[in-house]
């Protein structure tokens, strides 16, 4: 007996259904990405320099942050949000230009001395990042792979700042140069930052993805076998 056959057979029998076992994993998923930023902030202690805790605060507030208010109001809305393809593709290339505008060394360097453009960006960032979880749970149906689509490409380009972070030979910003910090720990620091950055990736849009291609390859099955259950005996 297949999958599915196995999750109609036991919502007749009054079990869980797939809905309920969906709920789970998608609880189960905000967990891990939680954890995960925590975990990546925990792990490099208290001695962050100020790029290593810019970014993780970035990643708790986009990849943990972020899904889990989705996720709630996903719960709790009448109706899902941002469920068209063109909001995706909005949202997906929003949060990508926001944050790599903001990551620029002028505007980097503006946010570390203007608190008040500190928290504007890290305000924007959250807002575009509830925006793009939204759009990615409220695909329902076949059009979950364009949630995998956006999931794969933000998580790429995502990292690709990381790769800049960790690889360049130069500090890209020297802002934290005023405070006395040798250039040796300014790129020290830098790479810290781009590391913490490759490790949220996979941590968060990665295991998005294979969440949702997963719900979707067994709505597909669940749908091929409730088409054969309709069709009468000995069609």
């Amino acid at each position: 007996m297949s999958r599915a056959k196995l999750a109609i057979a036991s919502t007749a029998n009054g079990a869980p259904s797939v809905q309920a076992f969906s709920d789970f994993g998608a609880k189960i998923a905000v967990a891990i990405i939680v954890a995960s930023a925590v975990g990546l902030v925990a792990s490099a202690g208290p001695g962050l320099g100020p790029r290593a805790s810019h970014m993780a605060t970035h990643i708790i507030l986009m990849s943990a942050l972020a899904p889990f208010l989705a996720v709630l109001w996903m719960r709790f809305a009448s109706a899902p949000v941002l469920a068209t393809g063109r909001a995706l593709a909005v949202v997906t290339a929003a949060q990508l230009a926001l944050l790599y505008a903001w990551h620029a060394p002028g505007a980097a360097a503006y946010t570390e001395s203007h608190p008040t453009a500190h928290l504007l960006m890290h305000a924007s960032l959250l807002a575009a990042a509830l925006l793009f979880w939204l759009a990615i749970l409220g695909d329902t149906g076949v059009a979950r792979w364009r949630g995998v689509a956006a999931l794969a490409i933000t998580g790429k380009v995502a990292c690709l700042l990381g790769v800049l972070l960790v690889f360049a030979p130069r500090v890209l910003d020297t802002s934290a140069a005023s405070w006395g910090v040798t250039t040796e720990t300014m790129l020290a620091d830098q790479r810290l930052a781009g590391l913490l950055m490759l490790a949220a990736c996979p941590a968060s849009y990665v295991l998005s993805g294979v969440w949702i291609a997963s719900r979707w390859l067994l709505a597909l099955e669940d749908d091929r076998v409730q088409g054969r259950s309709d069709r009468p005996d000995g069609a």
